[in-house]
């Protein structure tokens, strides 16, 4: 079993990668993989309803390690589509009450499955046999959506609780990062820079992410979209997506970052003109 998933986990982690990297927006990419990881977890489901495990250990590792893992991204990205699409609301308000609402969700998980929290994160395994085995299922505690969604032969007592507890790590982090632009966002609306970049959107692409790659901003832990944000406003300026812009510089065929070379060659002509100078 374990065989077969690390291969199909591959199989998987390659097919995101390349939606990761195509030119789409977020919402487009994040509906892209929702149908990747469906398809994903049908051909484990289908598997694992035909697989006979060799031992009670492999089973529990299966519906405590393994199939989490994939029901787990998958249900995120249903959580995503939901909240990128309320990202698009105009009213402030309206975005951070719904992101608030989220993240008291998370929250009141937290608060209500501490034990089981605290049991998984420090690797505890005496109750895994009553958690994970089917044969110790109690059906009438499974909350009843988790049975309508699930085969019942493929249900354990503890499995829904971990696809829920890796769902909530994920939500908690993309929660926290959209209240955090919304709050930069808001402040870059009250704090306006004299300075306007003048050459074109490209070029300043260039910039930022020559400035991303040799990590010489917050020692490189500054990620992507922050750098850009902070760009924006302080050159007052709109400069989209800008993995797509970076894909159109990648495409250039001659010379890639021709905006760099130009600031190059220019520091250096002028450098050598000062020095000619009696």
């Amino acid at each position: 079993m374990e065989k077969y998933f690390n291969q199909l986990k591959s199989n998987l982690d390659k097919e995101i990668a390349n939606i990761g990297s195509s030119n789409q927006n977020d919402f487009e990419k994040n509906e892209q993989h929702k149908m990747v990881l469906l398809r994903f977890y049908k051909e484990l489901h289908s598997f694992a309803q035909a697989y006979s495990f060799k031992s009670e250990q492999e089973e529990i590792y299966y519906f405590k390690h393994l199939k989490p893992q994939i029901l787990s991204e998958l249900l995120y990205c249903h959580k995503v589509t939901k909240m990128i699409k309320f990202s698009q609301i105009q009213c402030h308000e309206i975005r951070q009450k719904h992101l608030n609402g989220e993240l008291k969700k998370v929250s009141d998980f937290y608060e209500s499955h501490i034990d089981f929290i605290s049991y998984m994160n420090s690797e505890q395994t005496f109750s895994d046999e009553l958690l994970f085995l089917r044969k110790n299922v109690n059906v009438s505690a499974v909350p009843s959506y988790i049975l309508l969604r699930e085969d019942v032969s493929h249900i354990t007592n503890g499995g829904h609780l971990v696809v829920k507890l890796l769902l909530n790590r994920k939500l908690h982090k993309f929660i926290q990062n959209k209240l955090s632009s919304y709050s930069e966002g808001e402040n870059s609306k009250t704090i306006k820079s004299d300075f306007l970049w003048t050459a074109p959107k490209s070029a300043l692409i260039e910039v930022i992410y020559a400035l991303y790659y040799k990590g010489v901003i917050n020692n490189g832990s500054t990620e992507i979209k922050q750098l850009v944000r902070g760009f924006e406003s302080f050159f007052n300026i709109e400069l989209g997506d800008p993995y797509r812009h970076f894909v159109n510089i990648k495409q250039r065929k001659k010379a890639p970052a021709t905006f760099l070379e130009s600031l190059t060659d220019s520091l250096i002509r002028h450098m050598n003109e000062q020095d000619t100078i009696p």
